[in-house]
């Protein structure tokens, strides 16, 4: 009698994480068999229908080799301990970028302008409000100087009138003390009491003066700080992209800053897998790329999901064509150490 092989014994499958990746990068069932492979399948195909004594025999060793036990296989609670420390099933992989949360900051200068110093140089670890570059600002600066000096003037009138007001007071006082004695007369009285007035109305003045003054130097300093292009945040300088005598533009980055803020993953999923994860889920993450052995990273999670669909830019094979994906972001439980932003790393997404 003949037995059907696959009642026999089942012949052993690719690796599921294969076949994962597989679905991952795009490729199709008739890539995974192009070149000759279908051929090779037909022709052996053929050879065993011309042998059927021979498949019968080799089919019989496979059930006693293949299906028969093994004195190697754990059995028993040996066997029940193994299958619990398996982890946890890999539903989906995906490839990943590793970023800095909120991506990098690309600095600009407000203003156009000769860059006369440079204060930093890249890998340097600089504090919120730090300078980082100084724009040639002579103009300003003479400026600058000029409000500074109409301020002190403003300011000295101001207390030189304030200073009359005491004096004048008290004549007016002594006239009215005088008049109520009958020692002076009603406009001697009057002639204080506006002498009062005016001076007050002169300290008014002065004061307004030295108001407008001060806004004046306000808004000249306020100028010379759009010369100055100082850190929003405590960062790293990641690249430099000027040199002292070189014109800067608004618009055109002449720094660029890593911030202190924790590392993430963009990973890009197969549109086969879009369904698979959610928000929350538990991935493994491996360095990609480097030529240097895989090294785990600490475990992350999915911290959320794009709504919508988009193009890969992590695949390796542009030949294939476009392929379709949903990013996610996923963040370590612990701080890794030694990664560094723009590395290339796989996830796999367990249940």
């Amino acid at each position: 009698m003949k037995y059907p092989l696959s009642r026999v014994c089942a012949f052993p499958q690719k690796g599921a994480t294969d076949s994962l990746w597989g679905r991952a990068l795009g490729l199709t069932p008739s890539l995974l068999w192009g070149k000759g492979l279908l051929a090779k399948v037909r022709s052996l195909a053929s050879l065993a229908s011309r042998s059927a004594s021979l498949l019968a025999a080799l089919t019989m060793a496979g059930l006693v080799a293949g299906c028969g036990p093994s004195n190697d296989a754990p059995t028993g609670r040996q066997g029940a301990a193994q299958t619990r420390a398996q982890p946890a099933a890999v539903v989906a992989v995906a490839r990943g970028k590793v970023e800095v949360e909120g991506g990098l900051l690309e600095l600009s200068p407000a203003t156009a302008g000769m860059v006369q110093q440079i204060a930093v140089e890249e890998g340097q670890s600089v504090k919120r409000g730090q300078l980082l570059l100084r724009l040639a600002d002579e103009t300003a600066q003479a400026d600058l100087g000029v409000a500074e000096s109409e301020l002190a003037l403003a300011q000295a009138r101001h207390k030189s009138r304030l200073a009359r007001l005491p004096q004048l007071r008290q004549s007016l006082e002594r006239w009215r003390a005088a008049e109520h004695a009958d020692a002076a007369d009603r406009q001697s009285v009057d002639e204080a009491a506006q002498a009062l007035r005016d001076a007050e109305a002169e300290v008014a003045l002065s004061q307004a003066e030295a108001r407008v003054a001060q806004r004046k130097l306000e808004q000249l300093r306020a100028l010379q700080k759009r010369h100055e292009l100082r850190a929003p945040e405590a960062a790293v300088v990641a690249r430099l992209n000027t040199a002292v005598g070189s014109q800067a533009q608004p618009g055109l980055t002449a720094l660029v800053l890593l911030p202190a803020r924790p590392l993430q993953v963009r990973a890009e999923i197969n549109e086969s897998f879009a369904s698979a994860v959610k928000p929350g889920m538990k991935a493994t993450v491996v360095l990609d790329g480097d030529g240097s052995p895989a090294a785990t990273l600490p475990e992350a999670r999915v911290a959320r999901i794009s709504p919508v669909y988009g193009l890969a830019r992590l695949q390796e094979d542009q030949q294939r064509g476009p392929v379709r994906v949903v990013e996610s972001v996923l963040r370590f439980e612990q701080p890794p150490s030694g990664l560094r932003v723009g590395q290339n790393v796989r996830v796999q997404f367990h249940e």
